[in-house]
C-alpha cells in the first residue's frame, strides 16, 4: 500500500520552488510520474508531499531561440517524437524518445523526469550528451545554467539543491553537415530497460570526420563523453582500422570509469560492436 502524502499543485514557478525549499528531502516532484509511481508502489520512496509541476508554463513547450532548441522539462517523450524542431535539429533525441517504453509511457513520461531521475540506463541521456545539452535550474532568488555532464553527481543523484527546480534543457542547433544515430541493446526490442546504449554525432565534410561526439548509457555510473575516443577521429577519413581503434578506446574508457566487473568480458566486445553499428547507421543517413 502506498503511504499517505500531501499533494500540492503550484500555479507559479516561484510557488513550486518555495514548496520544494520548505519541504526539503520530504518532497518529490511529479510530472509524468512513470518512474515515481513504481517507487511509491514498491515502498522505495516515501515522500510526505508530492508537488505536481504539470501546470507550470515555464516547463512547457519546444522552441527555437538564439540558435538553440529549448525544451521544457514537462515535455513528454511523445511530444519530442512529434516535434518538427526536434526531428530537424535533434533527430537523435527523437529517435531515442521513440524507443522508450510503451505509447502510454511516452504520453506521460517527461524529458525532465528522465534527466532528474539520473538513472544510468536513461535513454535520453546519451543523445543529450552528444548534443552538448545544458539544463536551466531555477530557485526563488534566481537561476543557473549547467552543462548536462556536471548535473549528475552519482547514479540517481543530481546537483539540484534545496528549493531548486529544473525547468528546461537546451542544445545548440547543429550544422547541416552533422550525422547522428542512437543504438540500444535490451533483453527485448520494446518495453525493456537498456542494457547498453550509445549515441554518436559527428560532422562529416570532404570525406573526413571534423568532430566526433560519443556517449554511452547503462555502462558508467554517470553520463560521460568519450573524449579520448572522440579525439582519435578528428580530421580522419573513416576506415576499418580507425573504427577498431576508436571502439577499443571506448571500452578502455568505460572500464577505467566503472572498473572490472563480472560482466566486463561480455560487455567489452558488445560496446565495441555497438559503436561500429551506430557509426555505420549514421553514415547511411539513418540517424
Amino acid at each position: 500500500m502506498i503511504p499517505a502524502f500531501d499533494f500540492q499543485v503550484p500555479r507559479t514557478l516561484s510557488e513550486a520552488c518555495a514548496l520544494v525549499r520548505d519541504a526539503g528531502k520530504k518532497a518529490k516532484l511529479i510530472a509524468g510520474g512513470t518512474d515515481l509511481a513504481i517507487s511509491l508502489r514498491k515502498g522505495d520512496c516515501r515522500p510526505s508531499i508530492l508537488i505536481d509541476l504539470t501546470r507550470l508554463k515555464e516547463l512547457q513547450g519546444i522552441e527555437e531561440k538564439n540558435g538553440k532548441i529549448s525544451i521544457g522539462a514537462a515535455v513528454t517523450h511523445a511530444e519530442l517524437v512529434a516535434s518538427p524542431l526536434v526531428r530537424e535539429y535533434g533527430k537523435i533525441l527523437a529517435e531515442a524518445a521513440a524507443e522508450i517504453g510503451s505509447p502510454q509511457i511516452r504520453n506521460l513520461g517527461t524529458i525532465g523526469g528522465n534527466i532528474c531521475n539520473a538513472a544510468p540506463a536513461a535513454d535520453l541521456l546519451p543523445p543529450l550528451m552528444v548534443l552538448d545539452a545544458r539544463v536551466e535550474i531555477v530557485w526563488p532568488e534566481g537561476k543557473r545554467d549547467v552543462a548536462l555532464e556536471q548535473f549528475f553527481t552519482a547514479p540517481y543523484q543530481t546537483s539540484l539543491e534545496s528549493g531548486e527546480v529544473m525547468t528546461r534543457v537546451s542544445f545548440p542547433k547543429p550544422p547541416p553537415s552533422v550525422r547522428s544515430s542512437f543504438v540500444r541493446l535490451a533483453r527485448r526490442e520494446t518495453m525493456a530497460i537498456a542494457r547498453m546504449s550509445i549515441a554518436v554525432l559527428f560532422s562529416f565534410e570532404r570525406d573526413r570526420i571534423q568532430e566526433m561526439r560519443i556517449s554511452l548509457g547503462a555502462v558508467t555510473p554517470t553520463p560521460h563523453r568519450m573524449s579520448e575516443a572522440e579525439s582519435l577521429c578528428t580530421g580522419q577519413t573513416p576506415s576499418d582500422d580507425l573504427l577498431r581503434m576508436v571502439s577499443g578506446k571506448i571500452s578502455e574508457s568505460v572500464i577505467r570509469w566503472s572498473g572490472i566487473r563480472p560482466s566486463t568480458s561480455y560487455k567489452r566486445p558488445v560496446m565495441e560492436s555497438l559503436f561500429l553499428r551506430a557509426f555505420h547507421k549514421a553514415m547511411e543517413g539513418a540517424g
